[in-house]
């Protein structure tokens, strides 16, 4: 298990964040954005400086593609554009060998139904997942299709057809109120990132775990612990985007029962 944060803990670029964070992290999830001409993407001597600290500090990147692109849109052109940005991330970022992508095979609207016509939106978000495959030699499991605010189980069925890893994002599984337990038993298998960050009683995400449900944060590092079993190596990410809600939450992690044979495997235990 690699274990990581954003590249936003600092109220900085990601290349500030990145030197901060190399020494003391497995993974860096570079959260990238392009909206209305302003963006943050790397350019090329960023990305080469990104490669020097990855190789001096044996770290690994996960990259975020951008949120306000739609696969599943009904607009042949917002689902161009939304390949166009793809692609032009693979692009940007191939140097960097990322551990994986995370993708949002992003609903309509927000909440358990992602579109008023389900079956239109899970056909076009396959039309777009086929030709995001056909652009790239990359292996379809370097794809992790995030659990979002509907059940996965409407896009499972997807996921499986393009042979897609998962982003198992257990604060969105506790904010939506869906059975965690299920969702680690049915996802872990074929997850190949995880998103840890606390919810609060209000139902907001992405806080330091202090916030969070101590016993439902315990029973999911449990099971991903377990799950280790099967060899595989796995990213899990602190969610969070400020350094109070990193270094908060990095406490709780090294006093998890769980996590307690992770202290020699990871640099988060070393600060």
């Amino acid at each position: 298990m690699r274990l990581g944060t954003t590249s936003y803990i600092l109220p900085d670029d990601i290349l500030p964040n990145v030197r901060y964070l190399a020494p003391l992290v497995d993974d860096i999830e570079l959260v990238l954005f392009e909206s209305e001409g302003e963006d943050n993407l790397p350019t090329k001597s960023v990305i080469k400086e990104l490669n020097e600290l990855a190789k001096e500090h044996s770290l690994s990147y996960t990259v975020h593609f951008p949120l306000d692109v739609y696969p599943g849109s009904t607009d042949k052109r917002v689902r161009q554009n939304t390949l166009d940005t793809y692609l032009k991330i693979l692009d940007l970022t191939q140097k960097l060998d990322p551990f994986g992508y995370i993708l949002h095979l992003t609903p309509d609207s927000y909440g358990l139904h992602p579109s008023q016509d389900i079956s239109a939106w899970l056909s076009c978000l396959d039309e777009s997942v086929s030709r995001l495959l056909e652009k790239t030699d990359l292996d379809s499991q370097m794809f992790c299709a995030e659990t979002l605010s509907y059940p996965f189980g409407l896009v499972q069925s997807l996921v499986d057809k393009h042979k897609l890893a998962v982003t198992l994002d257990i604060g969105h599984v506790w904010m939506m109120g869906y059975d965690a337990e299920a969702s680690c038993s049915s996802l872990l298998a074929n997850t190949r990132v995880c998103h840890l960050h606390g919810v609060d009683a209000q139902a907001h995400d992405h806080k330091s775990l202090e916030k969070g449900n101590p016993l439902l944060i315990e029973r999911f590092l449990s099971s991903l612990v377990e799950q280790e079993e099967d060899g595989k190596e796995r990213v899990l990410t602190l969610e969070v985007f400020n350094q109070h809600d990193f270094l908060t939450s990095l406490s709780l992690l090294r006093q998890s029962r769980a996590m307690m044979g992770k202290r020699e495997a990871s640099k988060l235990w070393q600060l």
